[in-house]
């Protein structure tokens, strides 16, 4: 496993991969994904160049060769199998699991992600047992005996507002994200902007406003629904961390209608 024992192959294999999912990047987008200096990054360019395992296209800008191709699926396969046994001896101790009925121990149950979380119920066919008691809404262990479908990432809607020098939350379409927030009951809603977190208020909800960001991520990873009302002059950088991150999103135009 020497693609995780060493931080310079670790480095290798994370550029190799951006370069593969994102042809149009260049050095400081990769230092800035990965969060390393543009120097350390040309340092290992010049490597990856001296490997063959890359090509120069223009200046500043490369593309992945027939070599690397071959190193990044060795490297990848490696870890695909390690993270596969480690997961397999994750999953064959115990899950835990919110109940969504009364459920006893011994129990034959289902267990499934929904919403960021995993839940569990009775089912004669099920993928679990319950090794304990629990009544519903209350968590509980469960002892794998069958496949468990990993989360799909959640879908992220973008609402945006316009800045306070358009008008800010006095320009914001309440109606629209009220109705917006009511048909998505269980999606986390986030804020990021002054401008958007008091068109929240103005709707009746108190968004999580400190880490926004992150949490729209790290929800959309677990598969949570995500609201995202975002100021108009930070949307870019919540739309560059999506795309990066592999999740799709819809932008909803949050100003008022004029007459």
């Amino acid at each position: 496993m020497k693609v995780l024992l060493s931080r310079r192959e670790t480095v290798k294999l994370l550029i190799l991969a951006e370069l593969m999912r994102n042809p149009e990047c260049n050095q400081r987008d990769i230092a800035r994904k990965l969060s390393i200096t543009p120097q350390a990054v040309s340092e290992h360019f010049k490597e990856l160049v001296s490997e063959e395992l890359i090509n120069v296209v223009h200046k500043g800008y490369y593309v992945v060769t027939e070599k690397g191709k071959e190193w990044l699926n060795r490297n990848l396969f490696d870890l695909h199998m390690f993270t596969e046994d480690l997961i397999s001896k994750i999953y064959s101790s115990s899950v835990l699991a919110l109940a969504r009925e009364d459920i006893e121990e011994g129990d034959t149950v289902e267990y499934w992600f929904e919403d960021g979380f995993v839940y569990v119920r009775k089912s004669e066919t099920g993928n679990g047992v319950a090794t304990g008691d629990a009544e519903e809404g209350e968590e509980v262990l469960v002892k794998p005996t069958g496949a468990f479908t990993p989360p799909q990432k959640g879908e992220v809607v973008i609402f945006k507002v316009p800045m306070v020098e358009r008008g800010g939350s006095k320009a914001a379409d309440v109606e629209q994200l009220e109705k917006l927030i009511m048909g998505k009951r269980r999606h986390v809603v986030v804020a990021m902007g002054l401008e958007a977190l008091v068109t929240c208020r103005k709707a009746g909800v108190e968004p999580i406003f400190f880490g926004a960001k992150n949490v729209c991520i790290e929800a959309s990873h677990h598969g949570s629904g995500v609201i995202a009302v975002v100021t108009e002059s930070v949307m870019e950088d919540l739309v560059r961390t999506l795309i990066e991150e592999g999740i799709s999103f819809d932008i909803v135009d949050g100003s008022k209608q004029k007459d």
